[in-house]
């Protein structure tokens, strides 16, 4: 036999077929490397910015005041301002520095925002209407005080004094803001309001059409503070025009009515004064 008639021998697999469990092994190790890849990317982004936010760029360089002041300085809004910056200009506390602002006496609303690319733009309500929180402990030795800056369309010359636990603050505050509007229709000027830790309320009332600065006391009870001033000042017209500088002490701890101790009530009696009720029918 010739070489060209030779057969080759057959070419088979060996083996066995391929089966379908290798083909997904194989595949899954790209399926996986996107996923990989964009958590890289997500990652090295994060630490990017972090960089960025932690690093010296974007340092807050100017502090700029755009209202007029006429009650604080200037230089008081801005070395407040500085005390409180922390961070940078992507990542400074606005609402920090706004607080600290408005603790401050003659500031009673402050707005800061951020202007590209380093500077912090601060405006301010000025209110020369400040009153005093006199905070006491348990035994009403040691006192901490505390200004308060009240609205400024509540104009009076004088300074309010309140007084009163630390938990009872804020209700105090909340409380001389309602009564004062009321006592306003009548003249009367709230010069201090206070409650001890029993929950009994007391204010000191002057007259303004009153020359002299004769005040008197008025005694609210435990509830019901605003509903009895509004009480009183229904009844205080009665007698504002003939006795009211003779006032000494009310007593408002009365469901229909107050009692009233004048200056020239030399055996210390009271009597009764029936309250005014507004008839709107």
């Amino acid at each position: 036999m010739s070489e060209l008639g030779t057969k080759l021998p057959e070419l088979r697999a060996v083996g066995g077929k391929v089966s379908n469990d290798d083909t997904i092994e194989r595949s899954e190790p790209r399926r996986r490397l996107p996923l990989v890849a964009g958590f890289v990317l997500f990652l090295m982004t994060v630490l990017g910015i972090d960089h960025v936010i932690r690093s010296g760029y974007f340092t807050i360089q100017k502090v700029v005041i755009d209202s007029p002041l006429l009650v604080i300085s200037q230089g008081s809004i801005e070395r407040e301002t500085w005390r409180k910056i922390s961070g940078n200009y992507l990542n400074v506390d606005l609402k920090t520095i706004e607080t600290a602002l408005e603790n401050q006496p003659g500031v009673y609303q402050a707005v800061v925002r951020r202007v590209w690319p380093d500077t912090l733009s601060i405006s301010v309500i000025e209110t020369q209407v400040i009153a005093e929180y006199r905070q006491f402990d348990q035994s009403e030795e040691k006192v901490e005080r505390q200004f308060i800056n009240l609205p400024p369309q509540n104009g009076f010359s004088f300074r309010p004094l309140l007084r009163g636990p630390k938990r009872y603050q804020a209700i105090v505050v909340d409380t001389f803001h309602e009564i004062f509007s009321l006592l306003a229709i009548v003249n009367l000027e709230p010069r201090s309001l206070s409650v001890g830790h029993s929950g009994q309320w007391e204010l000191e009332l002057r007259w303004s059409d009153l020359k002299s600065e004769n005040t008197f006391r008025v005694y609210l009870g435990r509830d019901q503070i605003v509903e009895k001033i509004e009480r009183f000042v229904l009844s205080f017209e009665t007698v504002s025009s003939h006795k009211a500088g003779l006032i000494s002490k009310v007593d408002m701890r009365y469901d229909n009515g107050f009692a009233v101790q004048w200056h020239d009530d030399l055996e210390d009696k009271k009597f009764q004064i029936a309250s005014v009720i507004k008839d709107d029918n």
